[in-house]
């Protein structure tokens, strides 16, 4: 017949039982909270490059509702490569990414630029863990050396596209029949009073497609 386990024995099986199940919870409630972490960092990049992209195509949209304040259509060369980055950059970095890259386009022979497509880079990341235990679990502040050991990053990274959609404008010219000259411009069945007016009938949103031509404006500084 067996002889019973003493008790002290039976207690101390109990306390290893009890303290393997505590670290298999402790390393599974870890790992979610990694997991969480790069959906997370995937998540900020992604509104970003959102916050980033409607930012540089508000500059063209800014300068196509100029130049209907000035009695002009708005046709070509909307967007300023220059102030776009500018803008760009300042979205992206509010909102915890890095520019990484930005380039216009359109539909119109590549001579308006009213749709922008940018790429970030969240300035957070995390590295996967290191053997010597050498990198904290939570540490997730990119230090510049990501790329310099053979270790797995992850590092938010997303793109958006922004476009300008314009209303139907046409000039108005003067009544009077010997003069040709222009005296506003109308715009969906509306005189535009002024830039914040034309603005308004401006809109600006995120789509899912660049355009069919990269934009190669002619003026504006690059």
């Amino acid at each position: 017949m067996p002889t019973p386990r003493k008790a002290d024995e039976q207690g101390q099986a109990s306390l290893f039982l009890l303290v393997g199940l505590s670290v298999a919870l402790l390393a599974i409630v870890l790992l979610y909270m990694r997991l969480g972490n790069a959906n997370d960092l995937r998540d900020r990049a992604q509104n970003a490059a959102d916050a980033a992209a409607l930012a540089a195509a508000g500059q063209a949209a800014d300068n196509a509702a100029q130049k209907l304040a000035e009695h002009k259509l708005p046709y070509g060369n909307l967007y300023n490569p220059v102030a776009g980055r500018t803008r760009a950059e300042e979205y992206a970095k509010s909102n915890g990414a890095v520019l990484a890259d930005i380039r216009a386009s359109d539909n119109d022979i590549g001579t308006t630029g009213d749709i922008v497509r940018v790429e970030v880079r969240s300035a957070q990341c995390q590295r996967e863990l290191e053997e010597d235990g050498g990198r904290h679990w939570n540490d997730s502040l990119c230090d510049g050396t990501e790329g310099e050991k053979d270790i797995p990053v992850h590092i938010g990274n997303a793109d958006a596209i922004a476009k300008v959609d314009l209303p139907d404008c046409a000039y108005i010219f003067s009544p009077d029949p010997d003069d040709l000259s222009i005296i506003g411009v109308r715009c969906g069945g509306q005189t535009i009073q002024g830039f914040a007016h034309a603005r308004r009938l401006i809109d600006v949103h995120l789509t899912g497609k660049e355009g069919k031509y990269l934009y190669e404006p002619s003026s504006w500084n690059q």
